[in-house]
């Protein structure tokens, strides 16, 4: 898409009218910045500002001021989506969400140790389950720049673009909007057929107390379930185990690698798959030859190299510019 297609999508940019604004009181140690930049779209976090979706056609955009979180909520006019919605901002971003016994475990750790270190304030941003089994099928079988490669894509193909007065917001892409001549020009391969199944079953009505269902679909496994639920659903309990993940843990802890996923257990408890998602955003969710050769100098601090989960928000504009390869 050259510059004039991408100046006429966003001329044709749908303005979202102010609705609603509030305050959120910033606990102490929480950190906005931490929450809202990682595993992010530039359209999501730009440095400054949080933006996410509330439900169709709704966008609240977040900022800190000195110990408060200031809400403001968009939407487009005509929609009240957003009043039964707002009240779960506070949850999808953790700000009341309280990890000491986690980070106890976690400081020192050869996996999170790092995270734990550096970002002690970062809380998981949680999604709708449509926006988190998205997520986890690109994931599937793809390192970290081919999935949010494919996901960056889609967005761009098929989103509906939001203006507010913080910037463009894309939304995620509605199953109507897809097909398999859309998934293909995002290069999404064998993972489309999957992503058209969970449109045909309406999965974007889905929420967690019937995310359980996605495992009916063909093409949704033990990884993609617990990946979604853990994104979607804040569960800890769910470990998202592939084999970059095992293969760190094994070495990590000088285990076999069919014992990983017990020994991750055993260690975490409660908080395993936190831990599990804290591993990809240390090691900058790096292909697994160079994940262990930071893990065996302990180099398990984000920011070694870019694009990473901390900085993939400077490469993905809200157009069609290309993301890193």
């Amino acid at each position: 898409m050259g510059e004039g297609a991408v100046a006429r999508v966003q001329s044709i940019a749908l303005t979202l009218e102010k609705a609603y604004s509030f305050e959120l009181k910033k606990p102490r140690g929480y950190s906005l910045h931490d929450t809202g930049k990682v595993y992010s779209f530039g359209w999501m976090y730009d440095g400054s500002t949080v933006k996410m979706e509330v439900c169709d056609g709704s966008v609240a955009v977040l900022y800190e001021d000195g110990g408060t979180i200031n809400v403001e909520v968009f939407a487009e006019r005509g929609q009240r989506c957003w009043e039964d919605n707002v009240k779960a901002i506070a949850w999808s971003i953790g700000v009341d969400e309280d990890l000491g016994s986690y980070y106890a475990i976690a400081r020192g750790d050869p996996l999170v140790g790092g995270v734990a270190e550096t970002m002690p304030g970062l809380r998981l941003r949680s999604c709708s389950v449509w926006c988190a089994v998205l997520i986890a099928v690109c994931q599937q079988n793809a390192s970290f720049k081919q999935g949010w490669s494919m996901l960056y894509r889609l967005h761009l193909l098929a989103s509906r673009r939001l203006r507010t007065p913080y910037g463009l917001y894309l939304e995620t892409p509605r199953p109507s909007k897809l097909s398999y001549e859309v998934l293909r020009e995002a290069r999404l391969g064998y993972r489309a057929h999957t992503v058209m199944e969970l449109a045909r079953r309406r999965v974007e009505q889905l929420d967690c107390s019937s995310v359980d269902s996605i495992r009916e679909v063909h093409g949704i496994g033990p990884y993609s379930y617990a990946l979604t639920r853990l994104l979607a659903c804040r569960d800890y309990l769910t470990l998202p185990l592939d084999r970059w993940l095992k293969k760190l843990a094994a070495e990590a802890y000088g285990v076999p690698e069919h014992r990983a996923g017990a020994e991750l257990s055993a260690r975490f408890g409660e908080w395993k798959g936190l831990a599990a998602l804290h591993t990809t955003i240390g090691f900058d969710a790096e292909p697994l030859r160079r994940a262990l050769e930071r893990l065996r100098r302990g180099e398990n601090r984000p920011g070694k190299t870019e694009p990473s989960p901390v900085s993939l928000w400077k490469y993905t504009p809200p157009t069609a510019l290309p993301v890193p390869r």
